[in-house]
């Protein structure tokens, strides 16, 4: 039971249960499976659609309206075997376990359906409410998910219930689908469009106080009509977002933060998205002193934390979700990364020369030498990708040089070769809708210092595994 919610928060169903739902209908399921179960009187689960490390993600459906919905279920206290495992199958494996025996014991649940405003205002006051409540701070925004329903499933889990986009997320939209540079109308107006309808989404948020922290393709659902053909006169500047021809949703605020400044040792996202202030300590790292003026930060004295070189300064929060757009739009353009880590340690030095070359050498043009993609657009990208967050194009101006950008891909041009830009693989066992971070990988954590480096001479390193997502290691961390 939740001890915050009084009473007055739930809101139970006004209908009796139809008689041939009355008595237990579930049976065992030898692949324990959810599919054919009850969620309650009136959802069915359909299949499961995704899979993360607290939670599953089921297609469910209204037995009466035949109305589909997509069902994030989220364990309050995972068992100590999963918070313990690192191996990513057991653990999903566990998880399934635990909500089919939920399932198989409960026939027809009755789980309490919770009031959104309450849920909104006063869920940060729990930990596992907190996702849903700054969710539900920006929900009601065209481009960002749509809660339904929150229900509250005893001291086991919650299931938050969304808009089910059948055709999956940007990531296989890219790559198995690609939708971008198979449309057979105006490509270039179709990347705008993708484009400055995620902008908008990430303005709506900041206005908002709420930042994403972990903008990839796999938290971006996507509707798209292959067969739409704008009319005549929706093809200029005025009309470049047209939800007929695509439509995208940003999902997972489970990283989401409401506070526009973030520690300087803070590790937090998806490691092929992440800024360089986030895979790397900038107030401990010589190089980074040296080209950015730390003084510009703020510097805060967070109570009960010993203050240090390492914590002392916080930079601007939303500068990290404008640098995650930028590899988005390289994404969406050329279904490539610009690279594997935006990150200046020797652990990632062979493999990671394009982003090396592109800050430490001040070589600009690099992009546009192993990416087909125009010089206008690359130039687009330098105001973006800026070292010193601070230095980083601002949104309201990044809309309006995305309408002004004539096209962004070069077709007619081949790139030279580069191993870090190969073609993923297939995509068939990828998980939309759920995140697949560990804990351990989500956590705001401290890197190692060069007052640490002067010491032993070791160089500071960020662990790419550990802070990458599984899903990113297999899947979108291939689309570069």
């Amino acid at each position: 039971i939740l001890p915050m919610f009084d009473n007055q928060y739930y809101r139970t169903p006004s209908y009796s249960p139809p008689p041939e739902l009355s008595q237990p209908c579930q049976k065992p399921n030898p692949n324990e499976h959810l599919n054919g179960y009850m969620l309650n009187h009136e959802l069915q689960f359909i299949k499961k659609i995704g899979a993360g490390t607290y939670g599953l993600i089921y297609l469910v459906e209204n037995i009466y309206t035949k109305q589909q919905f997509a069902a994030k279920m989220v364990l309050k206290q995972p068992s100590n075997k999963q918070s313990n495992t690192k191996d990513t199958a057991m653990n999903k494996k566990l998880i399934q376990s635990q909500f089919y025996h939920y399932f198989l014991n409960h026939p027809i649940p009755t789980p309490q359906s919770l009031s959104l405003d309450y849920l909104r205002n006063q869920g940060h006051a729990c930990p596992f409410l907190t996702e849903i409540s700054l969710h539900l701070k920006v929900h009601q925004h065209p481009n960002i998910m749509t809660i339904h329903q929150v229900f509250n499933l005893d001291n086991f889990a919650m299931i938050i219930l969304m808009d089910y986009f059948e055709q999956g997320d940007l990531f296989g939209n890219i790559i198995d689908q690609q939708i971008f540079s198979n449309h057979k109308y105006n490509k270039q107006l179709l990347m705008k469009n993708a484009m400055l309808q995620l902008i908008d989404a990430i303005e709506y948020c900041s206005q908002n106080n709420i930042y994403h922290c972990d903008l990839k393709p796999e938290n971006i659902m996507v509707r798209y009509n292959p067969s739409y053909q704008r009319p005549s006169n929706n093809n200029n500047n005025d009309n470049i977002i047209d939800y007929n021809e695509l439509h995208l949703v940003l999902i997972d605020f489970g990283l989401a933060m409401d506070s526009n400044l973030i520690c300087c040792n803070a590790c937090r996202g998806s490691s092929f998205y992440m800024a360089p202030e986030r895979t790397t300590n900038f107030n401990t790292h010589k190089a980074i002193r040296q080209l950015v003026d730390m003084s510009q930060f703020e510097t805060i004295e967070m109570d009960g934390t010993t203050v240090t070189q390492s914590n002392c300064k916080y930079l601007p929060t939303l500068s990290g979700d404008i640098w995650s757009l930028g590899v988005l739009f390289i994404n969406i353009t050329c279904s490539r990364n610009p690279w594997p880590i935006a990150s200046f340690n020797d652990a990632n030095r062979d493999s990671n020369d394009v982003f090396r070359n592109y800050m430490l050498n001040n070589n600009k043009n690099i992009l546009a030498k192993i990416l087909p993609i125009s010089a206008q657009f690359n130039r687009l990208l330098d105001k973006i990708f800026k070292l010193n967050p601070n230095e980083r194009i601002d949104l309201q101006t990044l809309y309006r040089e995305v309408i002004r950008c004539d096209f962004f891909k070069d077709d007619h041009r081949q790139p030279s070769s580069n191993q870090q830009l190969y073609t993923p693989p297939e995509t068939a066992t990828y998980n939309s809708y759920a995140s697949d971070i560990d804990e351990d990988d989500i956590s705001d954590e401290e890197f190692y210092s060069d007052e640490e480096e002067e010491e032993d001479d070791e160089q500071q390193q960020v662990d790419n595994d550990d802070t990458n997502t599984t899903a990113t290691s297999t899947t979108v961390g291939s689309v570069k």
